[in-house]
């Protein structure tokens, strides 16, 4: 008996010695990550916005790359290279025809137009490319299609909100007046992305860990909580307010979304509960590829997060919401 003792406690023991390590590499590694995500911001709003399109093609890359190890341990592996030539080549497209119609079409549809019409062209060279290989199956060819859309074409939004309306170089304690009629859409939707994202993945972390309770998706993530849920949804209507809040500042060349200020509040905490809404979603499917695919995480790059896809899987599906929510805006506002 207290053999058996003695082993339970040296196995909790363990357990407990693994699980610090785990939060302290969590701790550390977060930090590291928004030391980087900080200074691309900064860069992107005091120096270039090409920065941050750089950061978000790198992102992208990586991504692809865990997508791909990913869908090979279900399917044949998909071709990574024509995943990177299709990146590139539809960023190309895309920033080409962004600088030639930027007066006609300053919220960037005709670029986004071009972008979608490189991914079709490389779906479709890919498509006969693979099929005309003997070393190719139906099933790469599905896999690696499905990676242009999964997370290629949705993690392009992120770039996409770069070239929304807006200054491109923001001042600090300047630039930022409420009498203004234009707000700076691009600085509003990098900033809420981010900031709102983020604190949606630490609200519902925290509420799932410390409220428990009933599972919300036990099918898909065993782990996911109707708390956590809550959670998240609350710290990206968080994440809104503190976004407004800093507006006031001007940093990075921040506005309200509307001349009046109540109204600029409204508006920036509901696009906070949408950005909150989209990271759980995001979230969940990024858990159930994982499910599919019988994988734990994406991959080991960051130790205690995963892989870059376990970090951005909420963000991305945050961007494209964040434009189709601007772009309603514009429209309703103009």
């Amino acid at each position: 008996m207290r053999s058996l003792l003695r082993t339970r406690v040296r196995t909790d023991g363990l357990a407990g010695s693994v699980k610090t390590e785990v939060m302290k590499n969590r701790l550390l590694y977060g930090t590291v990550m928004f030391i980087i995500c900080a200074s691309v911001l900064i860069l992107t709003f005091y120096v270039s916005g090409l920065v941050y399109d750089i950061f978000i093609l790198i992102l992208m890359i990586l991504a692809a790359h865990e997508m791909t190890n990913a869908l090979a341990y279900k399917f044949d592996k998909p071709g990574f290279l024509m995943q990177v030539i299709t990146i590139l080549v539809s960023y190309a497209l895309f920033k080409t025809v962004s600088v030639l119609t930027f007066n006609n079409d300053p919220y960037g549809f005709h670029a986004i137009m071009a972008y979608f019409i490189a991914l079709v062209s490389m779906a479709i060279i890919i498509f006969v490319a693979n099929m005309a290989s003997s070393r190719r199956t139906g099933e790469s060819v599905i896999a690696s299609i499905f990676c242009m859309i999964y997370p290629v074409m949705i993690m392009f939004f992120l770039i996409a909100i770069n070239h929304l309306p807006g200054a491109e170089k923001g001042l600090a304690f300047t630039d930022w007046v409420y009498e203004s009629s234009t707000p700076n859409f691009r600085a509003i939707s990098i900033i809420m992305v981010f900031v709102a994202a983020s604190s949606s993945d630490i609200f519902a972390f925290a509420f799932g860990c410390t409220l428990k309770g009933p599972k919300f998706a036990p099918m898909i993530s065993p782990k996911k909580t109707i708390a956590g849920a809550m959670g998240g949804f609350l710290g990206g209507i968080i994440g809104g307010a503190i976004v407004f809040g800093i507006s006031f500042t001007g940093v990075g060349g921040l506005t309200g979304l509307h001349n009046d200020v109540w109204i600029s509040l409204v508006l920036y905490l509901s696009l906070g509960l949408c950005i909150g809404v989209a990271t759980e979603v995001g979230d969940l499917m990024a858990s159930y590829i994982k499910r599919y695919c019988g994988v734990k995480d994406y991959s080991t790059l960051i130790p205690g997060h995963g892989g870059i896809m376990d970090r951005i899987d909420g963000m991305m599906i945050a961007a494209f919401v964040t434009y189709i929510y601007m772009a309603v805006l514009v429209y309703v506002t103009s």
